[in-house]
């Protein structure tokens, strides 16, 4: 064994990630994955970049004998944005963007980037960042633009939402007017096609004098001159803003598609969510909010495109018009279905990222969401349990009471109790009701890994670092059964709740009989630490994840192996099932999470939100959305999109 630097939780000797806190293990980080490798479905390849040319553009470099470069601005998948001194220009600030280097052997991009520069300097607009030059230097080519001292929009939401202050009606009708008097001189020229807050810098108090809003990033807008052949094979747009046409077609959409995104921008302005499935209307959100908010909102994101705006300048209209709009049908509440406007619902169905958001309890380890969907919590490093709300996706209260990090929790079947385990070495229920703390369990010697009800609700299993799970009547906290042996670090009950799954660190499944209290099948063949475990919700299969990077699949009764893949390039933290069991979710120490289907193991997305690994994964009862928990200390949620 060897002991966790951080946690001193005791770990086998060719694990690479402590199985309690996350941290790397000296002894078994460079351990190679030996044995009888398998071919595998889903495996991860990276191709190796080219290497960029010698070109520096520290401070002070001079390009074309004229743009002194101040420093670098930011930059994305196509180039880097530099500030620089134009010397032709009485030393006034502009922008290079420079083509990044990896992609300058690449004659499409190139001609991506330049058609960028070519289409952004035909519109003259106080909206559009204008774009002054497009050249080649040292083999490397650039866009000389103008330098816009604002502030990107996402960040402009996002302080909103951190702060809990909602941005006020009169500020997002003044973004939204200026975004649409801009794109009715762009739509002259082209379609943006990828507009999005990040795509959207602002200056000044929105309806002041003296605010002002810029679209830049013309990277993949349409240009009318282009052919669809030129434009066909290219992937476009950001999903979640993405109007529906653009996602089936990007090369033959027109104006309506941006307009379609410009109406998914106002919703988030006002809810600080994207309007996604059977989506709330804003005044739900927002009482206060009048009625033609929601009849304007849901014309700007009918399905078919002749339902919507024709153009910039009809939206705009009736957004001036305010409350003297003519009234729309209100938009479903979340769970009704759309079947006026479907067509093939799984066809369309496709998941996105609704929100990041820090839930700020240091590192995370697990989240959990409730039985009836209203609420989920996540475990911090700084011992608390945070509870969200599932609809608003705001926090609605912080449990108090370890002493160390929660580690992992789970909920009762019926919703009444929360179950958290802790480096305290303790075990603690949570009355849902008023969240007040109604039990504690002290049995075990060291750090709780696991935690987790039976599907009856009369069991609590508990697994910790003292190498000992242990089964606790749900009612009076008394020890029912234990068991001893092999370092325990994954608990799954099977839906009929007679058998209980627990995975070890000595790399084996051991699966125990609860009526006989004996051990049904011991599964080997994992070659690192088992940390993650799943009945799927018919009981026809079980799924680990393991330290050794794979995901076995093994089918009930029997317990045969059916597959094994390798989904991920690090430890596995997190395997979670879709209420339907038609649907898998792993999160994995290499910062990703990946949904496939089950019957063929065919990738559905894959989310690389957060920027540590991703310790946590679960899916809400109704299947419509997934929420995630990252070691960086985030929360992301996921939903349909229909």
């Amino acid at each position: 064994m060897q002991a966790c630097a951080e946690c001193k939780t005791g770990n086998p000797e060719n694990a690479r990630f402590c199985v309690n806190c996350g941290s790397p293990l000296t002894a078994g980080a460079s351990a190679p994955i030996t044995g009888d490798i398998e071919p595998e479905i889903g495996s991860r390849t990276e191709r190796a970049p080219k290497i960029p040319e010698n070109v520096s553009y520290d401070k002070g470099t001079l390009v074309l004998e004229r743009y002194l470069v101040e420093k670098e601005l930011g930059r994305g998948g196509m180039g880097t944005v530099l500030l620089c001194r134009d010397r032709h220009n009485e030393d006034e600030f502009c922008c290079l963007k420079v083509i990044n280097p990896q992609l300058s052997g690449n004659i499409d991009l190139v001609e991506r980037f330049k058609s960028e520069g070519r289409i952004a300097r035909k519109i003259r607009h106080p909206g559009i960042i204008a774009t002054h030059d497009i050249f080649e230097w040292r083999s490397r080519w650039h866009i000389a633009m103008e330098f816009f001292p604002g502030t990107v929009l996402r960040k402009t939401i996002n302080e909103s939402d951190q702060n809990g202050s909602p941005i006020a009606l009169d500020d997002a009708m003044a973004i939204a007017h200026k975004l649409l008097d801009s794109l009715e001189a762009a739509h002259a020229v082209t379609v943006h096609r990828d507009l999005k807050p990040e795509n959207v810098m602002i200056k000044g108090s929105p309806g002041s004098a003296d605010f002002q809003l810029k679209i830049l990033d013309f990277g993949i807008a349409k240009n009318f001159e282009m052919t669809n052949a030129t434009m066909a094979d290219v992937a476009m747009g950001t999903t979640g803003y993405m109007a529906p046409e653009q996602a089936r077609d990007a090369a033959n959409v027109d104006a309506r598609a941006d307009l379609y995104a410009c109406a998914v921008i106002f919703y988030e302005l006002l809810t600080g969510l994207l309007p996604v499935g059977s989506y709330d209307p804003p005044s739900v959100l927002r009482p206060e909010l009048p009625s033609w908010v929601d009849g304007f909102i849901q014309r700007g994101l009918k399905y078919r495109a002749d339902a919507r705006y024709a153009n910039a300048a009809e939206m705009r209209a009736a957004l001036n018009a305010g409350a003297g709009a003519p009234a729309e049908p209100q938009v479903p509440p979340m769970g009704a279905a759309l079947a006026a406007e479907t067509v093939d619902d799984d066809k369309r169905r496709r998941w996105l990222r609704v929100k990041l958001m820090d839930a700020k309890q240091g590192r995370l380890h697990a989240v959990a969401f409730s039985p009836d969907g209203k609420t989920f919590a996540s475990a911090g490093d700084d011992g608390t349990v945070k509870v969200w709300d599932a609809r608003r996706l705001k926090p609605l209260t912080q449990l108090k009471g370890h002493k160390s990090w929660v580690k992992s929790l789970h909920y009762s079947p019926n919703g009444k109790l929360l179950a958290t385990g802790s480096g305290d070495s303790t075990v603690r229920l949570w009355d849902t009701r008023n969240w007040r703390e109604v039990g504690v369990i002290e049995g075990h010697e060291k750090p709780v890994i696991a935690v987790q009800f039976s599907p009856d609700g009369n069991f609590l299993a508990s697994s910790g670092a003292d190498q000992t799970a242990v089964l606790w009547d749900a009612h009076s906290l008394e020890p029912v059964s234990e068991v001893h042996g092999g370092g325990i670090a994954a608990l799954s009950f099977s839906p009929d709740g007679l058998l209980l799954a627990s995975g070890s660190l000595n790399q084996s499944i051991v699966v125990w009989d609860l009526i006989s209290s004996e051990v049904l099948v011991e599964l080997k063949g994992h070659r690192g630490t088992v940390t993650s475990l799943s009945f799927s919700p018919e009981g026809r299969y079980l799924l680990s994840g393991s330290d050794d990077t794979t995901i076995r699949v093994y089918e009930v009764p029997g317990f045969d192996r059916t597959l094994k893949v390798r989904d991920h390039s690090s430890l596995i933290w997190s395997i979670a099932f879709s209420p339907d069991g038609k649907l898998v979710a792993s999160a994995g120490e290499d910062r990703i999470v990946v949904l496939r289907r089950l019957s063929d193991w065919e990738e559905q997305a894959t989310f690389s939100d957060h920027h540590k690994g991703v310790s946590g994964v679960c899916f809400a009862p109704d299947g419509r959305m997934l929420v995630s928990c990252g070691r960086e200390g985030a929360v992301a949620v996921y939903a349909h999109r229909v």
